[in-house]
């Protein structure tokens, strides 16, 4: 039996696209940085945002310094919340927001409300900017997203 190798070139890029496309899906434009993470803009409450896609983190959330700068409510409790680091961190939900990443839009988006500073400084200690907030796995399951790591570009469904 004999396989052929495929290159993802730009024509299977186009092929990919277009499938994509018919089944609705929008396209969103990636970003690497300096530290090999991939993110990507948008806004939260159409303030501008920037956002590290994060595979490995459970929830989407937002640098609880940012709550005015992005109007957003609060509800329930605090809890603990973990990351990839030993340490637990306080968090809090977010009421539903007004949430867009390129032509991908939600009216009801929460988020996790947490210090993400520890993240920023690590970022800025490679001088790279700060983020905003992390794409974490719920919503990147929700939306059926599809990475395309070749073409730095996410796929999300609609």
């Amino acid at each position: 039996m004999k396989f052929v190798k495929k290159n993802l070139s730009k024509t299977n890029n186009t092929f990919l696209k277009d499938l994509l496309n018919k089944q609705q899906f929008v396209k969103v434009k990636l970003y690497k940085i300096k530290t090999q993470h991939l993110i990507c803009f948008g806004s939260i409450n159409n303030v501008k945002a920037t956002f590290l896609i994060d595979t490995g983190a459970s929830n989407s959330c937002i640098s609880l310094e940012n709550i005015d700068v992005y109007d957003l409510k609060t509800e329930g409790e605090k809890f603990e919340a973990s990351g990839a680091s030993d340490k637990k961190m306080e968090a809090i939900l977010s009421k539903e927001c007004k949430f867009k990443l390129g032509r991908f839009s939600m009216k009801k988006q929460k988020f996790v409300l947490l210090d993400l500073n520890h993240i920023n400084s690590l970022l800025e200690s490679q001088n790279v900017k700060k983020i905003n907030g992390i794409i974490g796995a719920e919503f990147l399951k929700a939306t059926k997203a599809i990475i395309d790591y070749n073409n730095l570009d996410l796929f999300l469904k609609i």
